[in-house]
């Protein structure tokens, strides 16, 4: 998996950039979840100034995510990893990554002690900010792009408010990335992150039965990072350390087999489209959802279920060893 973004400089607060030699900064502000194609937007729209103004490209963002603390019995499912979050920022030319503590209290400032407390004091200069055109901050979402903007003309730095990302399904949003998981559209999350959904984790021992009944070999999947999507069968690609595979994965509770009476758990099993069997316990993989193939079925027994699985498989060669498909599948994953 290697997403590598040890050059970037992270730290919780601006006025330690000045530990690492940073004296002018444009940030681009926002949670950030899942860098889809809006948020891209607004980071390039950091880098054009940080290049016209010579100064330090970066990013202000908010950990742990506001609404897990804001709404902490129903907080959103992460579409993915901080690592591989700063990984793609390091990718796209970040050089620094703030981090700030969201608490209760951090979210009962107002806008402007927002920005005298956590952007414009301390030896760190800023020079300019860019978010997107809708984006709020403050104590009940009081401050806006006016009074941003306000602020910006009187202190005597750019603010630069980013269009939102707009197409015929309306704007593209991290809320309707996982409206779209949760239905098991992966293309059209892909769609709107400019990149493949994934969900990473460590491979753990699975029930035997895939192999030796269904003669069909998975790698079963312990996620820890990333919005599953809905239950069914996918087209998809696995990625191990520098590796990459096409595989069929299936997500769901195993109704063929009584779900094992282990109550319904959900379980991710990868079977990997290549020669051989490579040993995989308890390496780290990531996968990238390309198609769903079909939903979760409930067999009449294990042997039609095994028929049903080479017809799977067929599918899920067909879509991976499409042209589109293979256009589109970058080293980044399922970037």
């Amino acid at each position: 998996m290697n997403w590598n973004s040890s050059e970037l400089i992270c730290c919780d607060v601006p006025a330690k950039l000045a530990d690492y030699g940073i004296r002018d900064v444009v940030f681009a502000i926002g949670t950030f979840d899942g860098l889809h194609r809006g948020h891209v937007a607004v980071v390039c729209a950091m880098l054009e100034e940080s290049r016209r103004l010579n100064a330090t490209p970066a990013v202000l963002t908010f950990q742990p995510h506001p609404r897990a603390v804001l709404t902490p019995d129903n907080p959103p499912p992460l579409l993915m990893s901080r690592e591989r979050k700063l990984s793609i920022l390091a990718s796209l030319g970040v050089r620094a990554v703030v981090s700030l503590p969201f608490t209760k209290e951090f979210a009962s400032l107002s806008p402007e002690d927002f920005l005298s407390r956590c952007l414009l004091s301390g030896p760190v200069r800023v020079r300019g900010i860019c978010v997107g055109s809708l984006w709020r901050f403050g104590a009940r979402g009081a401050g806006d792009i006016a009074f941003l903007q306000q602020r910006a003309n009187e202190l005597g730095f750019i603010c630069r408010a980013v269009p939102e990302i707009r197409d015929e399904h309306g704007i593209v949003s991290s809320t309707k990335i996982r409206e779209a998981l949760a239905a098991g559209d992966v293309e059209f999350a892909a769609h709107c992150l400019g990149r493949r959904p994934a969900v990473s984790g460590v491979v753990v021992c699975g029930y035997g039965v895939a192999g030796n009944t269904l003669h069909c070999a998975t790698a079963n999947l312990d996620v820890r990072c990333g919005m599953l999507p809905a239950n069914g069968v996918y087209a998809a690609f696995a990625v191990v350390g520098n590796e990459r595979f096409p595989a069929v994965v299936n997500i769901g509770v195993a109704p063929t087999f009584d779900s094992y009476g282990n109550g319904g758990q959900v379980r991710v099993e990868a079977h990997l489209l290549t020669d051989g069997a490579p040993d995989l316990y308890g390496k780290e993989m990531a996968l990238g959802f390309a198609a769903r193939i079909r939903g979760e079925h409930k067999f009449a027994s294990p042997e039609e279920l095994a028929v049903r699985i080479q017809e799977d498989i067929r599918l899920a060669c067909s879509v991976l060893n499409s042209n589109e498909q293979q256009s589109s599948a970058k080293e980044e994953l399922i970037s």
